[in-house]
């Protein structure tokens, strides 16, 4: 296989084998459980996986490692399936586990048994958890370690069979109890389980624990590189004997761990996101609040930008806490080349065009003007109209280049208006607008040799409608910036959230919008990023704002 020029240590650690022939080729895997959503993180595994494989002229598979009957749900494996081909990626092959390999692992198991690296235990799990000792105190060895092996033969059939109840028997591997690696110390490689699975039914009650399943479904599938991260990086020593002991075969695969995604102010731990959704204290696993991928998709975030973001973020061993406004650069810089700009007044102040004696007349609005090929829509300039009540002021503040009493101002894709007055409410609020237009000046039109610094956007009284928008603060608190930590330190969860994180408004829309379909990308003129929201039905349309036209945040 031809060799690459490495842009990070993976591919250094690849070359290398590629070269001493320790490896012929490089096929990677996914393999999730189908136990929850998938969040940023998995992306940032996903995107190594499928990259990686992909550079070498090599291919990946997609493994649902269902091991644990107990936690996995088909919903969970079909949502993967839409997950990754939202991102961009198409696995080799789709596997699952529990129908590929199971056979295959049992008889390697039982492989074990003969050849005395295995042996049934029967004492209870708090013995087992007594006997493994400490960091700095060595195991105590079972005294069913060393029972004859044909008797843990028979029991491990047995087990199979069903004729054990959970908890009464496990399988262990023998390796050392004084190991300095908790890991190695015997560790569980088979246990009962009486329940459905929702792939194979009731087929097996006995299944494999996750470290004795993973090296050997790896093995069995043909994967060469085993690239994981670096929680799993004390696991590797068991990884490597289950493939010594168990596979013996050449060219076994190689576990290369890499540093987590770690996000400011970001919660990701699976549990803790659960218990915010069993509390109903957000919308669902979907919530445009959480970094979830179906949250991100309907969020708004597109998966170009979020690939973006992880390639920026590097591949390295070395832990590192990226803050949020990275991803955000990201986001936007793609919602920007790809989102149709819409005319979306979002807190109206009323414009009465005194000198313009038409129904209304047509202007052009480009969609796209980073994209030649996005065309155009028709809006409406008519003699009421809304403009933002921040584009008007009675009291400007220097360099003010918006609208004021007396001054005049260019509204998008129209023309030129002056205001001549303010009309007040008995409060001295501001009720309404009184202006003029300037005939000879509407865009692309323009003869009047008049100078306006000026432009500002707007929506006719006649081509408008209203629509609910939801605006987002960041989940958690800004002072919370590893809330796992803090979790972990005693802040209650609650503690954690940022109050009303969440909130709706009322907005005036272009009329075209009401086309608009779920997860519908705009950019709403001088505001925002929107995405339109599943919740939206045909009287009232939901835009979630995505996120702002600028941050502070520069790229390196």
């Amino acid at each position: 296989m031809k060799l690459i020029e490495p842009t990070n240590f993976i591919e250094e650690e690849i070359n290398k084998d590629l070269e001493s022939g320790k490896a012929k080729e490089v096929i990677t895997r996914f393999p999730p459980e189908p136990s929850g959503y998938w969040h940023i993180g998995h992306c940032k595994a996903i995107m190594i996986d499928f990259e990686t494989a992909k550079k070498y002229g090599g291919y990946t598979y997609l493994r649902m490692d269902d091991t644990n009957p107990s936690k996995e749900d088909g919903d969970f494996a079909d949502s993967y399936l839409a997950d990754l081909k939202w991102l961009g990626y198409t696995p080799k092959k789709l596997v699952y586990a529990s129908e590929a390999y199971f056979d295959g692992i049992y008889e390697i198991a039982e492989n074990l048994i003969k050849s005395g690296d295995a042996y049934i235990d029967e004492q209870s799990a708090e013995e087992l958890s007594k006997s493994r000792g400490t960091l700095t105190t060595p195991g105590k060895e079972s005294p069913y370690r060393n029972r004859p092996i044909e008797e843990s033969l028979k029991i491990f059939r047995d087990m199979k069979a069903g004729k054990y109840p959970e908890g009464k028997v496990v399988l262990r591997a023998k390796i050392d109890m004084a190991h300095p690696n908790m890991n190695m110390r015997d560790p569980v490689i088979y246990r009962v389980q009486h329940m459905s699975h929702y792939r194979t039914g009731n087929k097996w009650c006995i299944y494999p624990m996750y470290d004795f399943a993973h090296p050997l479904e790896d093995a069995l599938e043909g994967v060469t590189f085993s690239l994981c991260d670096m929680s799993f990086e004390d696991h590797r020593p068991l990884y490597n004997w289950v493939l010594e002991k168990g596979w013996k075969k050449p060219y076994p695969p190689r576990q290369i761990e890499f540093a987590k995604l770690n996000l400011e102010n970001v919660l990701l731990g699976k549990r803790y996101l659960r218990r915010l959704v069993d509390s109903n204290l957000v919308l669902g696993w979907d919530d445009p609040r959480f970094l979830t991928i179906v949250g991100m998709k309907r969020r708004g975030y597109t998966a170009q930008g979020i690939k973006d973001f992880l390639k920026s973020a590097g591949v390295t061993k070395a832990d590192s806490v990226i803050p949020l406004s990275a991803l955000y650069y990201h986001i936007r810089n793609d919602l920007n080349n790809i989102a149709t700009r819409a005319m979306v007044v979002l807190d109206p102040l009323k414009v009465i065009i005194t000198n313009y004696d038409k129904d209304s007349e047509e202007i052009e609005i480009e969609n796209n003007p980073n994209d030649e090929n996005a065309g155009s829509h028709k809006a409406l300039f008519s003699k009421e109209i809304y403009i933002e009540k921040e584009d008007f002021s009675l009291n400007p503040p220097p360099k003010y280049n918006r609208l004021v009493e007396g001054g005049i101002v260019r509204l998008k894709g129209a023309y030129i208006i002056k205001c001549n007055k303010a009309v007040l409410k008995d409060n001295g609020e501001i009720d309404h607008l009184e202006c003029e237009y300037l005939p000879n000046t509407k865009s692309g039109q323009d003869n009047s040799g008049i100078k306006c610094k000026g432009t500002i956007h707007f929506v006719s009284a006649k081509n408008c409608f209203k629509v609910t928008i939801r605006d987002f603060k960041n989940l958690i608190k800004e002072e919370y910036v590893d809330p796992m930590k803090a979790l972990e330190e005693g802040v209650s969860l609650k503690e954690l959230l940022t109050p009303n994180s969440m909130t709706e408004s009322v907005a005036y829309a272009e009329n075209f919008l009401k086309t608009a379909k779920v997860e519908d990308k705009f950019q709403f003129m001088r505001k925002g990023y929107y995405c339109l929201d599943k919740d939206s039905t045909k009287d009232n349309l939901i835009f979630n704002s995505t996120i702002s036209l600028k941050d502070s945040f520069k790229v390196k």
